[in-house]
Protein backbone atom coordinates (compact mmCIF):
# COMPACT_ATOMS: atom_id res chain seq x y z
CA UNK A 1 0.00 0.00 0.00
CA UNK A 2 2.82 2.38 0.90
CA UNK A 3 4.49 1.60 -2.41
CA UNK A 4 1.34 2.55 -4.31
CA UNK A 5 1.06 5.81 -2.38
CA UNK A 6 4.64 6.62 -3.17
CA UNK A 7 3.99 6.00 -6.85
CA UNK A 8 0.99 8.37 -6.77
CA UNK A 9 3.16 11.08 -5.15
CA UNK A 10 5.70 10.66 -7.91
CA UNK A 11 3.02 10.95 -10.64
CA UNK A 12 0.71 13.57 -9.20
CA UNK A 13 -0.11 14.99 -12.65
CA UNK A 14 -1.38 11.66 -14.00
CA UNK A 15 -3.45 11.03 -10.87
CA UNK A 16 -4.94 14.51 -11.11
CA UNK A 17 -5.84 13.89 -14.76
CA UNK A 18 -7.52 10.59 -13.95
CA UNK A 19 -9.50 12.21 -11.15
CA UNK A 20 -10.63 15.06 -13.44
CA UNK A 21 -11.64 12.61 -16.15
CA UNK A 22 -13.64 10.54 -13.66
CA UNK A 23 -15.36 13.70 -12.35
CA UNK A 24 -16.27 14.89 -15.86
CA UNK A 25 -17.51 11.40 -16.77
CA UNK A 26 -19.74 11.31 -13.70
CA UNK A 27 -21.14 14.78 -14.45
CA UNK A 28 -21.84 13.95 -18.12
CA UNK A 29 -23.41 10.62 -17.22
CA UNK A 30 -25.68 12.39 -14.73
CA UNK A 31 -26.70 14.92 -17.40
CA UNK A 32 -27.50 12.19 -19.90
CA UNK A 33 -29.41 10.23 -17.27
CA UNK A 34 -31.37 13.34 -16.33
CA UNK A 35 -32.15 14.05 -19.99
CA UNK A 36 -33.31 10.53 -20.72
CA UNK A 37 -35.12 10.12 -17.43
CA UNK A 38 -38.91 10.36 -17.65
CA UNK A 39 -39.22 11.06 -13.94
CA UNK A 40 -41.68 13.80 -13.06
CA UNK A 41 -40.88 16.38 -10.43
CA UNK A 42 -43.33 18.58 -8.56
CA UNK A 43 -47.06 18.34 -8.11
CA UNK A 44 -49.11 16.47 -10.71
CA UNK A 45 -52.74 15.72 -11.45
CA UNK A 46 -54.16 12.46 -12.73
CA UNK A 47 -56.17 12.55 -15.95
CA UNK A 48 -57.93 9.57 -17.57
CA UNK A 49 -58.70 9.35 -21.30
CA UNK A 50 -60.83 6.77 -23.12
CA UNK A 51 -59.51 5.64 -26.53
CA UNK A 52 -60.98 3.33 -29.11
CA UNK A 53 -57.51 1.87 -29.68
CA UNK A 54 -54.30 2.47 -27.69
CA UNK A 55 -52.03 0.04 -29.55
CA UNK A 56 -48.33 0.69 -28.87
CA UNK A 57 -48.93 3.00 -25.90
CA UNK A 58 -47.13 1.91 -22.73
CA UNK A 59 -46.67 3.15 -19.20
CA UNK A 60 -43.89 5.74 -19.08
CA UNK A 61 -44.59 7.24 -22.53
CA UNK A 62 -44.69 11.01 -22.81
CA UNK A 63 -47.70 13.28 -22.53
CA UNK A 64 -47.07 16.42 -24.59
CA UNK A 65 -48.66 19.75 -25.33
CA UNK A 66 -47.48 21.43 -28.54
CA UNK A 67 -44.51 19.05 -28.57
CA UNK A 68 -43.41 19.87 -25.00
CA UNK A 69 -43.42 17.05 -22.47
CA UNK A 70 -45.76 17.88 -19.58
CA UNK A 71 -46.35 14.42 -18.10
CA UNK A 72 -46.24 10.71 -18.68
CA UNK A 73 -48.55 7.74 -19.09
CA UNK A 74 -48.94 5.85 -15.83
CA UNK A 75 -51.01 2.90 -17.06
CA UNK A 76 -53.34 1.42 -19.64
CA UNK A 77 -56.21 -1.01 -19.14
CA UNK A 78 -59.40 -2.30 -20.72
CA UNK A 79 -62.61 -0.50 -19.84
CA UNK A 80 -65.57 -2.08 -18.09
CA UNK A 81 -69.32 -1.47 -18.07
CA UNK A 82 -70.28 1.12 -20.69
CA UNK A 83 -66.61 1.33 -21.71
CA UNK A 84 -66.24 -2.38 -22.37
CA UNK A 85 -63.93 -3.02 -25.32
CA UNK A 86 -62.30 0.43 -25.09
CA UNK A 87 -58.84 1.42 -23.85
CA UNK A 88 -58.60 3.52 -20.67
CA UNK A 89 -55.31 5.43 -20.39
CA UNK A 90 -54.24 7.04 -17.11
CA UNK A 91 -51.84 10.01 -17.30
CA UNK A 92 -49.94 12.08 -14.80
CA UNK A 93 -49.75 15.73 -15.91
CA UNK A 94 -47.79 18.59 -14.33
CA UNK A 95 -50.18 20.54 -12.09
CA UNK A 96 -48.67 23.81 -13.31
CA UNK A 97 -50.06 23.25 -16.78
CA UNK A 98 -53.45 24.88 -17.20
CA UNK A 99 -55.58 22.25 -18.92
CA UNK A 100 -59.13 23.14 -19.96
CA UNK A 101 -62.07 20.76 -19.74
CA UNK A 102 -62.53 20.83 -23.55
CA UNK A 103 -59.05 19.43 -24.17
CA UNK A 104 -58.65 16.63 -26.73
CA UNK A 105 -56.21 13.72 -26.58
CA UNK A 106 -54.64 11.80 -29.45
CA UNK A 107 -52.05 9.03 -29.72
CA UNK A 108 -49.25 10.04 -32.12
CA UNK A 109 -45.96 8.53 -33.28
CA UNK A 110 -42.88 9.79 -31.44
CA UNK A 111 -40.27 8.32 -33.79
CA UNK A 112 -39.78 5.86 -36.62
CA UNK A 113 -39.21 3.04 -34.13
CA UNK A 114 -42.94 3.00 -33.37
CA UNK A 115 -42.77 4.67 -29.95
CA UNK A 116 -45.86 6.73 -29.23
CA UNK A 117 -47.03 9.53 -26.97
CA UNK A 118 -50.26 11.24 -25.97
CA UNK A 119 -50.76 14.72 -27.45
CA UNK A 120 -53.10 17.12 -25.66
CA UNK A 121 -54.63 20.08 -27.51
CA UNK A 122 -57.64 22.40 -27.57
CA UNK A 123 -59.92 22.46 -30.62
CA UNK A 124 -60.75 26.14 -30.11
CA UNK A 125 -58.31 28.26 -28.15
CA UNK A 126 -60.63 31.28 -28.12
CA UNK A 127 -63.58 29.48 -26.50
CA UNK A 128 -64.19 29.80 -22.80
CA UNK A 129 -63.79 26.62 -20.78
CA UNK A 130 -63.22 25.57 -17.21
CA UNK A 131 -60.03 24.11 -15.82
CA UNK A 132 -59.34 20.37 -15.83
CA UNK A 133 -59.15 19.13 -12.26
CA UNK A 134 -57.45 16.14 -10.67
CA UNK A 135 -59.22 12.89 -11.57
CA UNK A 136 -60.91 14.39 -14.63
CA UNK A 137 -61.89 12.15 -17.55
CA UNK A 138 -61.56 12.84 -21.28
CA UNK A 139 -64.45 11.00 -23.03
CA UNK A 140 -64.22 8.95 -26.21
CA UNK A 141 -65.74 11.76 -28.27
CA UNK A 142 -62.65 13.93 -27.61
CA UNK A 143 -59.94 11.32 -28.23
CA UNK A 144 -58.32 9.99 -31.39
CA UNK A 145 -56.40 6.70 -31.69
CA UNK A 146 -53.04 6.38 -33.39
CA UNK A 147 -52.81 6.01 -37.15
CA UNK A 148 -52.90 2.37 -38.17
CA UNK A 149 -50.05 2.09 -40.67
CA UNK A 150 -51.05 -1.46 -41.53
CA UNK A 151 -54.53 -0.36 -42.57
CA UNK A 152 -53.06 2.58 -44.50
CA UNK A 153 -50.68 0.38 -46.48
CA UNK A 154 -53.43 -2.17 -47.07
CA UNK A 155 -55.38 0.58 -48.83
CA UNK A 156 -52.57 0.69 -51.44
CA UNK A 157 -52.80 -3.06 -52.02
CA UNK A 158 -54.52 -2.70 -55.47
CA UNK A 159 -51.58 -0.53 -56.61
CA UNK A 160 -48.99 -2.91 -55.21
CA UNK A 161 -50.73 -5.77 -57.02
CA UNK A 162 -49.84 -4.08 -60.32
CA UNK A 163 -46.14 -4.48 -59.57
CA UNK A 164 -44.50 -7.71 -60.63
CA UNK A 165 -42.53 -9.42 -57.82
CA UNK A 166 -39.71 -10.29 -60.20
CA UNK A 167 -39.27 -6.64 -61.20
CA UNK A 168 -39.22 -5.52 -57.55
CA UNK A 169 -36.62 -8.15 -56.67
CA UNK A 170 -34.47 -7.14 -59.65
CA UNK A 171 -34.69 -3.47 -58.66
CA UNK A 172 -33.72 -4.24 -55.04
CA UNK A 173 -30.78 -6.36 -56.23
CA UNK A 174 -29.55 -3.58 -58.53
CA UNK A 175 -29.78 -1.00 -55.71
CA UNK A 176 -27.68 -3.21 -53.42
CA UNK A 177 -25.10 -3.84 -56.13
CA UNK A 178 -24.82 -0.14 -56.98
CA UNK A 179 -24.36 0.80 -53.32
CA UNK A 180 -21.65 -1.87 -53.05
CA UNK A 181 -19.77 -0.42 -55.99
CA UNK A 182 -20.46 -3.26 -58.40
CA UNK A 183 -23.16 -4.30 -60.80
CA UNK A 184 -24.99 -1.99 -63.26
CA UNK A 185 -24.46 1.73 -63.50
CA UNK A 186 -26.72 4.36 -62.00
CA UNK A 187 -28.23 5.05 -65.43
CA UNK A 188 -29.21 1.42 -65.76
CA UNK A 189 -30.68 1.51 -62.26
CA UNK A 190 -32.79 4.56 -63.13
CA UNK A 191 -33.91 2.81 -66.31
CA UNK A 192 -35.03 -0.18 -64.23
CA UNK A 193 -36.97 2.17 -61.92
CA UNK A 194 -38.62 3.90 -64.88
CA UNK A 195 -39.72 0.62 -66.42
CA UNK A 196 -41.02 -0.56 -63.04
CA UNK A 197 -43.19 2.51 -62.53
CA UNK A 198 -44.32 2.71 -66.16
CA UNK A 199 -46.83 -0.06 -65.47
CA UNK A 200 -48.54 2.12 -62.89
CA UNK A 201 -48.41 5.20 -65.14
CA UNK A 202 -49.98 3.25 -68.01
CA UNK A 203 -52.87 2.36 -65.71
CA UNK A 204 -53.50 5.87 -64.41
CA UNK A 205 -56.81 6.01 -66.28
CA UNK A 206 -57.94 2.78 -64.61
CA UNK A 207 -56.91 4.03 -61.17
CA UNK A 208 -58.67 7.36 -61.79
CA UNK A 209 -61.82 5.51 -62.88
CA UNK A 210 -61.71 3.38 -59.73
CA UNK A 211 -61.38 6.52 -57.58
CA UNK A 212 -64.29 8.17 -59.45
CA UNK A 213 -66.46 5.08 -58.96
CA UNK A 214 -65.65 4.97 -55.25
CA UNK A 215 -66.46 8.67 -54.97
CA UNK A 216 -69.78 8.15 -56.75
CA UNK A 217 -70.68 5.28 -54.43
CA UNK A 218 -69.81 7.33 -51.35
CA UNK A 219 -71.79 10.35 -52.62
CA UNK A 220 -74.83 8.19 -53.37
CA UNK A 221 -74.57 6.56 -49.95
CA UNK A 222 -74.36 9.98 -48.29
CA UNK A 223 -77.41 11.26 -50.21
CA UNK A 224 -79.46 8.24 -49.12
CA UNK A 225 -78.14 8.11 -45.58
CA UNK A 226 -81.64 8.25 -44.08
CA UNK A 227 -82.94 5.42 -46.27
CA UNK A 228 -79.87 3.29 -45.55
CA UNK A 229 -80.30 3.91 -41.81
CA UNK A 230 -83.94 2.86 -42.01
CA UNK A 231 -82.97 -0.20 -44.04
CA UNK A 232 -80.41 -1.24 -41.44
CA UNK A 233 -82.93 -0.65 -38.64
CA UNK A 234 -85.50 -2.70 -40.55
CA UNK A 235 -83.05 -5.52 -41.05
CA UNK A 236 -82.23 -5.41 -37.35
CA UNK A 237 -85.94 -5.68 -36.48
CA UNK A 238 -86.39 -8.49 -39.02
CA UNK A 239 -83.46 -10.49 -37.70
CA UNK A 240 -84.65 -9.89 -34.15
CA UNK A 241 -88.11 -11.21 -35.01
CA UNK A 242 -86.63 -14.23 -36.77
CA UNK A 243 -84.45 -14.90 -33.75
CA UNK A 244 -87.51 -14.82 -31.46
CA UNK A 245 -89.41 -17.23 -33.74
CA UNK A 246 -86.45 -19.52 -34.32
CA UNK A 247 -88.22 -22.47 -32.66
CA UNK A 248 -91.31 -22.07 -34.82
CA UNK A 249 -89.21 -21.70 -37.95
CA UNK A 250 -87.30 -24.85 -37.07
CA UNK A 251 -90.58 -26.75 -36.51
CA UNK A 252 -91.93 -25.46 -39.83
CA UNK A 253 -88.80 -26.57 -41.63
CA UNK A 254 -89.16 -30.02 -40.09
CA UNK A 255 -92.80 -30.20 -41.24
CA UNK A 256 -91.80 -29.08 -44.73
CA UNK A 257 -89.12 -31.76 -44.80
CA UNK A 258 -91.65 -34.45 -43.80
CA UNK A 259 -94.15 -33.14 -46.39
CA UNK A 260 -91.46 -33.25 -49.07
CA UNK A 261 -90.57 -36.83 -48.14
CA UNK A 262 -94.28 -37.87 -48.23
CA UNK A 263 -94.79 -36.13 -51.59
CA UNK A 264 -91.72 -37.86 -52.99
CA UNK A 265 -93.06 -41.25 -51.86
CA UNK A 266 -96.50 -40.48 -53.36
CA UNK A 267 -95.00 -39.45 -56.67
CA UNK A 268 -92.92 -42.58 -56.70
CA UNK A 269 -96.02 -44.74 -56.14
CA UNK A 270 -98.26 -43.12 -58.80
CA UNK A 271 -95.57 -42.54 -61.38
CA UNK A 272 -96.04 -45.89 -63.13
CA UNK A 273 -99.90 -45.78 -63.17
CA UNK A 274 -99.85 -42.24 -64.52
CA UNK A 275 -97.40 -43.31 -67.22
CA UNK A 276 -99.66 -46.23 -68.18
CA UNK A 277 -102.72 -43.98 -68.34
CA UNK A 278 -100.85 -41.51 -70.52
CA UNK A 279 -99.76 -44.31 -72.87
CA UNK A 280 -103.34 -45.66 -73.15
CA UNK A 281 -104.82 -42.17 -73.67
CA UNK A 282 -102.45 -41.26 -76.47
CA UNK A 283 -104.42 -43.09 -79.26
CA UNK A 284 -107.69 -41.59 -78.03
CA UNK A 285 -106.24 -38.05 -78.06
CA UNK A 286 -104.81 -38.63 -81.54
CA UNK A 287 -108.27 -39.79 -82.71
CA UNK A 288 -109.87 -36.60 -81.32
CA UNK A 289 -107.17 -34.47 -82.88
CA UNK A 290 -107.90 -35.94 -86.31
CA UNK A 291 -111.61 -35.04 -85.94
CA UNK A 292 -111.15 -31.55 -84.65
CA UNK A 293 -113.54 -29.93 -87.13
CA UNK A 294 -116.34 -32.36 -86.26
CA UNK A 295 -115.84 -31.63 -82.57
CA UNK A 296 -116.03 -27.91 -83.26
CA UNK A 297 -119.30 -28.28 -85.16
CA UNK A 298 -120.74 -30.48 -82.44
CA UNK A 299 -119.76 -28.00 -79.78
CA UNK A 300 -121.39 -25.16 -81.73
CA UNK A 301 -124.65 -27.16 -82.16
CA UNK A 302 -124.99 -28.10 -78.50
CA UNK A 303 -126.26 -24.65 -77.34
CA UNK A 304 -129.01 -24.66 -80.00
CA UNK A 305 -130.06 -28.19 -79.04
CA UNK A 306 -130.21 -27.25 -75.36
CA UNK A 307 -132.33 -24.19 -76.17
CA UNK A 308 -134.82 -26.38 -78.04
CA UNK A 309 -134.89 -28.83 -75.16
CA UNK A 310 -135.61 -26.08 -72.65
CA UNK A 311 -138.56 -24.87 -74.69
CA UNK A 312 -140.15 -28.31 -74.47
CA UNK A 313 -140.20 -28.02 -70.67
CA UNK A 314 -142.44 -24.94 -70.62
CA UNK A 315 -145.81 -26.67 -70.95
CA UNK A 316 -146.12 -28.80 -67.85
CA UNK A 317 -144.27 -30.53 -65.09
CA UNK A 318 -143.39 -33.46 -67.34
CA UNK A 319 -141.22 -33.83 -70.37
CA UNK A 320 -143.44 -33.23 -73.39
CA UNK A 321 -142.19 -33.92 -76.89
CA UNK A 322 -144.18 -32.64 -79.88
CA UNK A 323 -142.89 -33.53 -83.34
CA UNK A 324 -143.30 -30.63 -85.75
CA UNK A 325 -141.18 -31.87 -88.65
CA UNK A 326 -139.14 -34.95 -89.28
CA UNK A 327 -136.59 -35.10 -92.05
CA UNK A 328 -133.54 -37.17 -92.82
CA UNK A 329 -130.35 -36.45 -94.68
CA UNK A 330 -126.87 -37.82 -95.16
CA UNK A 331 -123.40 -36.43 -94.98
CA UNK A 332 -122.23 -35.60 -98.49
CA UNK A 333 -125.77 -35.48 -99.92
CA UNK A 334 -127.12 -32.04 -100.87
CA UNK A 335 -130.82 -32.81 -100.18
CA UNK A 336 -133.03 -33.61 -97.23
CA UNK A 337 -135.90 -36.16 -97.22
CA UNK A 338 -139.19 -35.22 -95.52
CA UNK A 339 -140.52 -38.34 -93.83
CA UNK A 340 -144.10 -37.01 -94.00
CA UNK A 341 -144.87 -36.94 -90.30
CA UNK A 342 -147.87 -34.64 -89.93
CA UNK A 343 -147.81 -31.84 -87.42
CA UNK A 344 -148.76 -28.21 -87.10
CA UNK A 345 -145.45 -26.55 -87.55
CA UNK A 346 -147.04 -23.17 -87.13
CA UNK A 347 -148.33 -23.81 -83.62
CA UNK A 348 -146.93 -22.13 -80.52
CA UNK A 349 -144.98 -25.22 -79.53
CA UNK A 350 -143.04 -25.22 -82.79
CA UNK A 351 -142.29 -21.56 -82.98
Amino acid sequence: MSRQLSELRRHRGAALGVACFALVAVVLTSMVAGTLSRAQHGDAITVTAVFRDATGLRAGDDVRIAGVRVGRVTGTRLGSGDERGLAVVTMSVDAGQRLHDDVTASVDYLNLMGQRYVALARPDRTARAGRLTDGARIPLARTRPALDLTAMFNAFEPIFDLLQPADINQLATNIVEVLQGRGPTMAHLLDQTARLTSGIVDRDATLAKVVDNVTLVLDTTDEHRTEITRLVDGLASLTGGLAKDSDRIASSLDSIARLSATTADLVGEVRQPVTDVADLSAPWFRYLAQRRDLLVQTGAAVPRQLDTYLRTLGYGSYLNVYVCTLAAGGAGFPFRLDLGVTGNRHSTRCR
